[in-house]
């Protein structure tokens, strides 16, 4: 029922290098036609979009809106200046983003980053069955890593003994993020520094990306299984299940997802329902990703409906 409020896109390569890394560590990629170099600080490390969004006017969560105030969103620049969702999909649609195998999208416990973009391409309702939203969404997205899956399982593995970090301090970036499992405890568990102001989408998508790659490398010795692709925490299953027996190489165990914003994890045990996950001040402040929706991440508290309904 909510509108998109933020989108944040940041790319990567298969090293986890950004464009402005890339161009750093391969000066002859700079150059243009007739071999024209152009400066470094032209490429941006994320992108973020901000849609066109009235509080008089459109649907929203309360709590969600005052943290995004508290973030620095301006609402009223929104309303005059805001993106048209509708003109950005039509764009999107045809960016090469999306419906490719070898474009892999990155997310914070995505249920509703994926939700919201799922509607925002498909410009339609989504569907009431889960399974049928499942394969809408794959295929525009058909291949998806979530970090709070990733991290969730590696600490699962840890507790059962089938993962045995030789480095202590891979063991203790799990029980940290057992502690405190929101996307800025494990970045700082990772001491990984954070560009650009907390809770805008933009700066929230290249801390996720830069999370994935220290997670990949330092918990899962630098290979993540495709087993993991597709597991988004929030949407459908706990994606959780244990292996039937131990590896002959523990150290290569997978490892799974993160917590999202301070809230309460999601049983292992239980299929993961998008009403229930996030938690109540939760707005996703996420990962692939990206953004920052509009509503009140599936908490069904206090609304503000349109004073003029249209």
């Amino acid at each position: 029922m909510l509108k998109v409020i933020q989108i944040g896109i940041s790319l990567f390569n298969e090293k986890g290098e950004t464009p402005a890394e890339h161009t750093h560590n391969n000066p002859s990629s700079d150059a243009g036609p007739g071999g024209r170099r152009h400066p470094q600080s032209q490429i941006p490390l994320a992108w973020q979009f901000n849609f066109k969004f009235a509080l008089k006017d459109d649907m929203y969560n309360q709590a969600s809106i005052e943290s995004l105030q508290q973030a620095g969103i301006d609402f009223s620049l929104l309303e005059r200046d805001g993106i048209d969702p509708k003109k950005f999909a039509a764009l999107f649609v045809v960016s090469g983003f999306v419906c490719f195998d070898n474009i892999k999208w990155l997310s914070f416990h995505g249920g509703y980053d994926f939700g919201y973009l799922t509607k925002l391409l498909s410009d339609t309702k989504l569907a009431n069955d889960e399974s049928e939203f499942d394969k809408v969404m794959k295929k525009w997205f058909p291949q998806t890593y979530d970090v709070k899956h990733l991290m969730k399982y590696a600490v699962k593995l840890h507790n059962s003994g089938i993962l045995t970090p030789t480095d202590p301090s891979t063991t203790e970036i799990l029980q940290k993020f057992e502690q405190k499992s929101g996307l800025e405890s494990i970045a700082d568990a990772l001491k990984i520094k954070r560009l650009g102001a907390a809770h805008q989408a933009g700066s929230d998508s290249l801390l996720t990306g830069k999370v994935f790659f220290q997670l990949r490398e330092r918990i899962y010795n630098g290979d993540i299984s495709d087993d993991h692709i597709g597991k988004i925490w929030g949407l459908g299953f706990s994606g959780m299940e244990m292996p039937l027996q131990q590896p002959a190489n523990t150290d290569n165990a997978t490892a799974n997802g993160n917590n999202t914003n301070g809230g309460p994890s999601t049983p292992s045990t239980a299929s993961v329902g998008l009403a229930s996950t996030p938690a109540a001040q939760s707005h996703n402040t996420n990962g692939m990703g990206p953004m920052t929706p509009g509503g009140g991440g599936g908490v069904f508290g206090q609304f503000n409906f349109p004073s003029n309904p249209r």
